[in-house]
């Protein structure tokens, strides 16, 4: 009966591995970023995968600690997918996403959060009662979910034609989160490629462009796939939005090091933010701490909105202070 169950939620949920294909996205083919990227949405899918059929429980358990480390966040995230995607579906057992964040899940909170966005986006369901019951600060993630599932999966009309959700569009904030979403997408889209990034981001608005940047910084930062090279020329084609890629690539030094694969690149992170993994991940937890992440408002603004607002100010701070001593230095 089991057996049966799982064959029937694989087959009727389940995705193809090739969904993670450039050609299959009619995304840019033949970049450097390419195998990497494309490795990255497979193992995604995976977890996916693994999670619709072996739901939560032992068996679960088992194949995530089966996965590299350097791979498991991307896992992850399509494990919370995966479950989140159970739970839209259950009669009686709704909680398989929410327990796995309590428990085996609990360090890629931020991961999840993003996987279970994704479901949301798949499924087209209300994310409103899930920012409700999500951790008050990092639940918005969910929206980056959304954004990036859009961004992927319906890239025609979210890059090209650039549409947003109205139930997004209302509120300058969820834009803010869904943009960061659309950003990791477009490090896809355009296979790392700095000129190719700069043109598709110039082609939305520019109050949506700093967003957009940080998501890049963010799948630059975590996913990678290129040069240093590659990187000091997507920090200078950013231009005015060079602080908002950094915001980016710090968000993504601290996912990893909460989570505990902390493989990232020590290069991007210094081309990008100035400053060490280590550094950025220590300046996270000290903010998190001092704002509380219990509080979804502070000052009658989203607790991880100001989060934000003082990584940037850290960051500026940090970049004005090295120019002065190259200046000094010279």
């Amino acid at each position: 009966m089991i057996n049966n169950l799982k064959a029937i939620r694989k087959q009727f949920l389940g995705l193809a591995l090739s969904e993670g294909n450039f050609k299959a996205r009619g995304f840019e083919e033949g970049g450097k970023a390419q195998p990497r990227l494309e490795q990255v949405g497979k193992t995604v899918v995976h977890g996916y995968n693994v999670a619709v059929e072996h739901g939560l429980g032992d068996d679960l358990t088992a194949i995530i600690n089966t996965i590299e480390e350097e791979k498991v966040g991307f896992f992850h995230e399509g494990v919370a997918m995966g479950l989140y995607t159970l739970d839209l579906f259950s009669v009686f057992n709704k909680n398989r996403f929410w327990d796995f964040i309590k428990n085996q899940g609990s360090h890629h909170e931020y991961m999840s959060y993003i996987g279970a966005g994704l479901a949301t986006g798949v499924f087209n369901r209300s994310f409103e009662r899930f920012l409700e019951k999500a951790c008050p600060m990092s639940g918005c993630l969910v929206l980056d979910g959304i954004g990036f599932y859009n961004a992927f999966f319906k890239t025609k009309k979210t890059i090209m034609r650039r549409l947003v959700p109205k139930n997004i569009e209302k509120n300058p904030f969820y834009l803010e989160r869904y943009d960061n979403g659309i950003g990791r997408a477009v490090w896809f889209y355009n296979a790392g490629n700095p000129k190719e990034i700069a043109k598709t981001i110039k082609s939305f608005p520019y109050d949506r462009q700093g967003d957009i940047w940080s998501g890049v910084g963010l799948a630059a930062t975590y996913a990678g796939g290129v040069s240093a090279d590659d990187i000091s020329a997507l920090k200078k084609v950013s231009g005015s939005h060079s602080l908002m890629l950094g915001q980016g690539a710090f968000l993504a030094v601290h996912t990893r090091h909460t989570a505990g694969n902390q493989h990232q690149d020590e290069t991007t992170i210094e081309i990008l933010v100035g400053e060490s993994a280590k550094n950025c991940d220590e300046l996270a937890k000290d903010v998190i701490t001092v704002l509380d992440k219990r509080r979804r408002f502070i000052d009658n603004k989203p607790s991880f909105q100001v989060f934000l607002e003082h990584v940037r100010d850290w960051i500026e701070i940090n970049i004005s202070i090295r120019k002065h001593c190259t200046y000094r230095a010279s």
